[in-house]
This record gives structure tokens, sequence and C-alpha cells, in this order.
């Protein structure tokens, strides 16, 4: 997998103007395009990505009952997906289900661990889940790689672990990546930098707003590809 390959851009706007001159700058500089609520407001989002040879991610974080969680992969599946998601929390059942509505296609189904938007403080007290977070990231990844799930996505600060852990064909994916030059986002708590993520055993990084936000966002791109590329040798060696 190429370096640019494991950048994912976070498409995070409302509407189709502004995403499209980001598409325009990004073509050819990243590997997946992320989006969520755009793609609810725009469907035909998914094809404008598609059309300029970047693959798709829609990330609508299924959480339902078995079946109703399976129907909504067929519908991924027929989008020409790359990779959609699924909480784990959702339980082993749902999750196999998941992989089974998947079979046959060459959709990625990631399952969503811990948001990073929860610190220990909000983990235990708001969501009321006694312990450690990154014992049930553990948790949570391991029932996700024995259900068929082709990776995880979870804090970069749980990479390293996880990565100790998890079968190398597993796919990590950190959000909550922020590069030093970049303004911190304050509604994520558990960051890194892209070249601290990768080398703690990161496979793909989801970046939003470093690029969004960026007076050239293809410069930005590269930025953190070129990061990713050093923390690649790094590791390598």
């Amino acid at each position: 997998m190429k370096a640019k390959d494991r950048l994912i851009f976070a498409l995070d706007v409302l509407n189709l103007e502004k995403a499209t001159p980001l598409l325009n700058q990004l073509e050819g500089k990243v590997g997946l395009v992320k989006v969520n609520s755009l793609a609810a407001a725009y469907p035909e989002i998914v094809s404008i990505i598609q059309d300029r040879g970047i693959e798709v991610w829609r990330d609508w974080k299924h959480h339902d009952i078995p079946g109703t969680v399976a129907n909504f992969i067929k519908a991924d599946v027929e989008a020409g997906l790359a990779m959609t998601t699924v909480h784990t929390l959702g339980g082993a059942k749902m999750l196999e289900y998941a992989t089974e509505a998947a079979k046959g296609s060459n959709l990625k189904i990631l399952g969503i661990t811990i948001l990073t938007s929860h610190d220990q403080e909000s983990f235990n007290e708001d969501i009321g889940i006694p312990g450690l977070i990154q014992d049930k990231v553990l948790h949570l990844a391991i029932m996700a790689e024995e259900a068929g799930l082709a990776g995880v996505v979870a804090s970069a600060k749980e990479a390293k672990m996880l990565r100790a852990k998890l079968s190398p064909t597993t796919l990590i994916v950190t959000p909550g990546i922020k590069p030093t030059w970049a303004a911190k986002r304050e509604d994520q708590a558990r960051i890194t930098t892209p070249y601290q993520a990768i080398l703690d055993g990161a496979d793909c990084l989801v970046v939003g707003s470093a690029i969004r936000k960026s007076e050239n966002p293809g410069e930005a791109a590269d930025k953190i590809v070129e990061e990713i590329e050093k923390a690649l040798s790094e590791r390598s060696a």
C-alpha cells in the first residue's frame, strides 16, 4: 500500500458547493474520501467522488439489530463503496451478519471501537462503562476480527497495543489525527500526529480539518503523506 493510499480525507462539509473544490484539489493525493452527513443530504456525492478515481468510505456507523444492519451493508455493496463502518458495541452476532452480507464483494467493513471524542472520564461517567478505555477497545477489536471484519477504527493512542494483539492483515484505521502545524479540534480527546500514529502501527489515517481548513488543501495532504512515508521507513527499519 502506497503512503498516499493510507491517507483518508474526511469530507466534513455541508453541501456540494464546498465539497467540489476540495475534491478537485485532492484528486490523486489521497487514497479514500470519507463521507457521512454529506452523503445523507446529497447521495450523489458518492459517484462524484468515484468519478475522480477516488474510493469512497461512507461512514454511517451502522448499529441496529443484526438483520437491519445486514440490509444496510447490502446497500453499501450496491453503492460500490470501498469501506463502511459498524459499531462493535452492536455485538458479535450483528458483526457476523454484516460480514455475511458483504461476502463476495470488495467492501471492507470496519468496526468502530470507542469514539475519539471520549476521554477516560467521559467513558466512565457519561456512558457508564467501568474500566480503562484501552481494555474495552482491545476487547471490541478482537471481537470484530473474530467476526471477520476487515479492520477496526480506534484512536492512535491504542494503535500500538492493537497492532501487537491483532492479525497483521487486520486494518487499524485511526481518526483523531492532528499534524503539529494544525489547530487542535475541541471535540476530539485522544489525538496524535500522522507520524506517530503510523510508527505505532496504524495502517490508515483519517484527516479532516487539518486539510480542509488549510489555505492549500493539496499541499497539506502532501505534507501528511511525507510524514506517513517517514514513519513507514522507520517502522520497517
